[in-house]
């Protein structure tokens, strides 16, 4: 459908971060750039807001500026999930699921390591692998939960991936939880996975403060 395809492609240049928070969206200028009409432009932005990726300003829409606190109440939600869900991958994952996080963390160590690593690319893997131990969990409201989070935190996870010490040590917890999900170690799971979610929020708050 014509409004799934507006809403994808708005998405990624929020996510690649050619649409910067605080840019107003107008139909009339999204409609002539996509060369579609305005009813499915319109139908697109409203699951944007539902997402909590743009804003409603007056007959416009606007991409929502996450501050310091949204994030940090973000988090308060994120975390225990996330947590669950590694003890849950831990558990459950399949043999394939297995070979799929480690090839999701082979590429973002492969990129991690460039001369010029593409913080974009960094952000898309980074939520991939979180992505493949939600669904490992088997557990759809568990996924959708996590899913609807993730997508709103992502424009300031990219700045994750600007700071090159940071960069390096999201490879590092990445890899620390790649390692127990693999070992079936629950208690280890869930103690690098609060670890890293943690260090991930007190470093978010420190650069958006």
């Amino acid at each position: 459908m014509l409004y799934e395809k507006a809403y994808r492609i708005i998405l990624e240049e929020i996510v690649r971060g050619r649409l910067r928070p605080g840019t107003l969206l107008r139909e009339e200028h999204l409609s002539i750039w996509l060369g579609m009409s305005r009813t499915p432009i319109r139908e697109a932005l409203a699951r944007l807001e539902r997402d909590g990726l743009v804003i409603k300003r007056g007959r416009s829409y606007a991409v929502a500026i996450l501050g310091g606190k949204d994030v940090e109440e973000l988090y308060e939600v994120r975390i225990p999930l996330e947590v669950a869900a590694a003890k849950l991958a831990a558990l459950r994952a399949s043999a394939q699921a297995l070979d799929k996080l480690k090839k999701v963390f082979d590429d973002m160590w492969e990129e991690c390591n460039k001369r010029n690593p593409d913080p974009f690319r960094l952000v898309e893997l980074g939520g991939s692998f979180h992505d493949v131990i939600a669904e490992a969990t088997e557990n759809k409201y568990l996924r959708d939960n996590l899913n609807g989070i993730r997508l709103r935190l992502t424009p300031v996870r990219l700045r994750l991936y600007l700071s090159e010490s940071r960069r390096f040590q999201e490879i590092e917890e990445h890899k620390q939880i790649l390692e127990a999900v693999a070992s079936r170690s629950q208690l280890d799971a869930e103690y690098y996975m609060e670890l890293h979610e943690n260090n991930v929020l007190k470093y978010l708050k420190g650069v958006l403060a």
